[in-house]
């Protein structure tokens, strides 16, 4: 027999691996909302973030065509990513994956 109560989910929650998991999941959602308002809606609909590392922001675009437009404004996005102080993106790595954008 149980001697404890079970725990409740805010408890597992806020130690352990499901703390890290819930972390690193809020971390990506935040990134995400950045890469968001640092771009264009148009290529925000045909980009994705994957994640920072090191300073290098790794991002996943529809086509070849998007990651030349996303080459051609990496200058601005990356004066827009210096606003955010709690982010470091020194550059933009950029990946074309179509099977990310398929419906």
């Amino acid at each position: 027999m149980l001697n404890k109560p079970p725990k409740t989910l805010q408890q597992l929650l806020a130690r352990g691996t499901l703390a890290e998991l819930s972390q690193r999941s809020n971390k990506a959602e935040h990134l995400s909302a950045l890469w968001q308002q640092a771009i264009s809606k148009e290529l925000a609909a045909a980009s994705r973030c994957i994640g920072l590392r090191d300073g290098v922001l790794s991002v996943a675009v529809a086509s070849a065509a998007w990651a030349t437009r996303l080459k051609l404004t990496e200058k601005n996005i990356l004066k827009n990513f210096k606003k955010t102080p709690e982010i470091q993106v020194k550059s933009i790595d950029i990946r074309v994956d179509p099977s990310l954008f398929k419906q």
